[in-house]
Parts: structure tokens; sequence; C-alpha cells
């Protein structure tokens, strides 16, 4: 005999505009519990590496979040004063040897049509999705490399427990 569906639980539903950050949190430790059932507890961490001034200004940076043995490249932005004079391969190239000390393979990003396609490209990243009308009219590109350390030994490193890390 079939098993008949479970009744739907007795819930509300709604969409909350301002919601309480305790609650975002109980949604981000649930659903991390659930993926630690399947991989296990890995490391994560989340860190900047900046340009500055001189004088200490900061001039731009790239913010990184290595989880899941990947870096995710959040956010990387340069003062216009900087732009097209290296900085920004340096900075990225930091990024990547920092997420292979933290245990990384690989590094995944995206980037709009009109900003940094093809800087990311002359690195070594490829193309692996594109979100097409996103805002209507452009495209939301996804791109990956893989990093040379897991390229050159042709197995993944075990990953390093970070000296600081924290929660997203």
């Amino acid at each position: 005999m079939a098993k008949s569906p479970a009744a739907p639980p007795d819930v509300k539903i709604r969409v909350r505009r301002r919601p309480a950050r305790k609650d975002f949190q109980v949604i981000w430790r649930g659903l991390n519990r659930f993926n630690q059932r399947v991989v296990g507890k890995l490391p994560y961490a989340h860190f900047l590496v900046e340009v500055r001034s001189p004088r200490g200004r900061l001039l731009g940076g790239l913010q990184g979040i290595a989880y899941y043995q990947w870096l995710f490249v959040a956010n990387l932005w340069l003062d216009d004063k900087i732009r097209r004079s290296g900085v920004g391969s340096r900075l990225l190239a930091e990024a990547e040897r920092h997420a292979e000390r933290l245990g990384c393979h690989g590094v995944w990003l995206d980037t709009f049509a009109w900003q940094a396609r093809p800087f990311y490209e002359k690195h070594g990243y490829q193309v692996f999705g594109r979100l097409p009308d996103y805002p209507t009219g452009h495209a939301r590109w996804f791109l990956m490399k893989r990093l040379a350390a897991a390229q050159a030994t042709g197995r993944r490193r075990r990953p390093a427990t970070p000296t600081k890390s924290r929660r997203a």
C-alpha cells in the first residue's frame, strides 16, 4: 500500500521587509548544520586584500570569502586614480595566494557585462555561466579559475584552519 503524503504543517508564510538579524542567523545556522551532515565541517574565512596610499587612505580592495575550499571574490574595487596601473592584477594574485594557503583549489566570482570580464579572462578565469537581463539589457557573468597548486599536483589540498574566521 502506498504511503499517503504528509499533511502540510500549520504554518504562516509572509515577506518581512526588515527582518531581524537574529532571524537571518537562524536560517544561516540551520542551513550550515544541514550542509555539514553532507560535507563535514570545513573552514571558512572572510578577508580583505587592501590597497592603501602612502598616507594610509584606502584606495581599493578585494573582499574574499573562502568556503568549501573555493575562494569567492565578493567585491573588487579600485579608485579611478589607480585603475589600469597593474594594481588590480597584484590584488587578485595576492588573494589567490592567500586562498591557496587556506586550502582553496579554485576561485569563482561574478561580474556584470559593463564591469571587468575581460580583466578576469586575462588572468585565466573562464566563464561557467551567464544570467541574461540582469538588469534588463545587460548580463551577469560567472567565472572560475583552478588555482595553480591544485593543477600542479592534480589533487586537492587538505584545507588549512584559518587563523581568523567568522560566520557570514
